[in-house]
């Protein structure tokens, strides 16, 4: 029997370290649940394409996650 384990893109806003860190411990808690939760913290270095990661990680997942925060809402309306 093969097993296959789900992958989730996590995209978030970057507002400030309490909501980066809110993400980071919801991403880890989705891999601990047996989720290939995938997160820039995880992959993207400095320097590193972040679109070109952004945009391989939503052709490759089966779903995607979007965590943004109210502020960042309140100032894209």
């Amino acid at each position: 029997m093969t097993i296959t384990v789900p992958k989730v893109f996590v995209s978030y806003s970057h507002d400030d370290q309490a909501h980066k860190k809110w993400v980071l411990e919801l991403a880890q808690r989705l891999r601990n649940s047996g989720i290939d939760a995938i997160l820039d913290q995880f992959r993207v270095g400095l320097g590193d394409d972040l679109g070109g990661f952004m945009e391989k990680s939503v052709a490759e997942s089966d779903r995607i996650i979007m965590a943004v925060s109210y502020t960042h809402l309140r100032a894209h309306e």
